[in-house]
């Protein structure tokens, strides 16, 4: 394979000369608005992977295999739940942020309780965090 991309790049010819990095600008101007016409500014680059054959087109493959990309944690999800030993979701229960005082001690303690995700949630926790284990 090596060999192979060294002699396709060697038979590349180079052109001495340089493309224009600048194209002539066509009717952007008007007398009647006074708008003056300037040059637009074009990438040479472009020009030349236009030009070049596509049999220089090269693959990629990457280390983790053919999947691509490694998925990425997200970290607040992450700092939110809790994952047991035998794979269940641990959530926070909602509603001890604020506005606490004309709730009894019982119900504060109980809402202090972390208890088990529901299906539908375990399902969007499965997307942001793509190598715990959840059951």
């Amino acid at each position: 394979m090596a060999a192979l991309l060294c002699a396709q790049l060697s038979s590349l010819r180079i052109s001495a000369r340089a493309p224009k990095p600048f194209a002539a600008a066509k009717s952007l101007g008007s007398v009647a608005n006074g708008i003056a016409a300037a040059p637009r500014p074009t990438l040479a680059v472009q020009r030349q992977q236009q030009q070049q054959p596509a049999s220089l087109a090269l693959e990629v493959v990457c280390a983790d295999g053919p999947r691509g990309m490694k998925l990425k944690t997200r970290k607040s999800a992450a700092k939110r739940y809790k994952l047991t030993g035998s794979g269940k979701v641990m959530v926070r229960r909602a509603g001890k942020q604020h506005l606490n005082e004309k709730q009894s001690r019982k119900t504060k303690r109980n809402l202090s309780k972390m208890v088990t995700a529901s299906d539908s949630h375990k399902n969007l926790i499965r997307g942001c965090l793509p190598y715990a284990k959840i059951k």
